[in-house]
């Protein structure tokens, strides 16, 4: 599935995305216009709506206009871990990390891109910061599983 979403289960990205950092009104009014921008072009992606480069397009021109928009560096991240690009899935999550470091599903899917480039040690080092933020006990059972398979480099 496309859609970036918490695997809490609790709120979504976009509602953490939200409460991430302040933001001033018409900063906050900016995020919830690009919110609707990546959430209408992630919809018309996975319906096959519209071509993949159309609705990648719109979520890109909402991460260059307003680069603190964690949903919309989320939705890139996820999309580039899912198309092979893991190297800008990394850049993406290291982002939305820096707009708010306790994103424990984006410490999760940075942690899979590293270990896709073959990064082991740092995948590891990841997947402990999301056991360190994520408080679901099913998700955390899994991390600790995916941890233990791993080898370090």
């Amino acid at each position: 599935m496309l859609m970036p979403s918490s695997p809490e289960g609790t709120a979504s990205v976009a509602e953490e995305a939200d409460h991430a950092h302040e933001t001033t009104q018409s900063e906050s009014d900016a995020l919830s216009v690009g919110d609707s921008i990546v959430k209408d072009a992630i919809s018309k992606l996975e319906s096959r709506e519209v071509a993949p480069m159309i609705a990648i397009r719109s979520i890109l021109d909402v991460a260059e206009q307003n680069p603190e928009n964690s949903y919309a560096q989320f939705a890139l991240g996820e999309l580039g871990l899912q198309s092979g690009q893991f190297d800008k899935a990394i850049a993406r999550f290291e982002n939305v990390l820096n707009l708010d470091s306790q994103n424990g599903e984006a410490h999760l899917l940075l942690a899979r891109a590293r270990l896709a480039l073959g990064d082991s040690t740092a995948a590891i080092d990841g997947l402990k910061k999301a056991l360190e933020t994520l408080s679901n006990k099913e998700t955390r059972k899994a991390i600790e599983i995916e941890m233990a398979s791993i080898n370090p480099n």
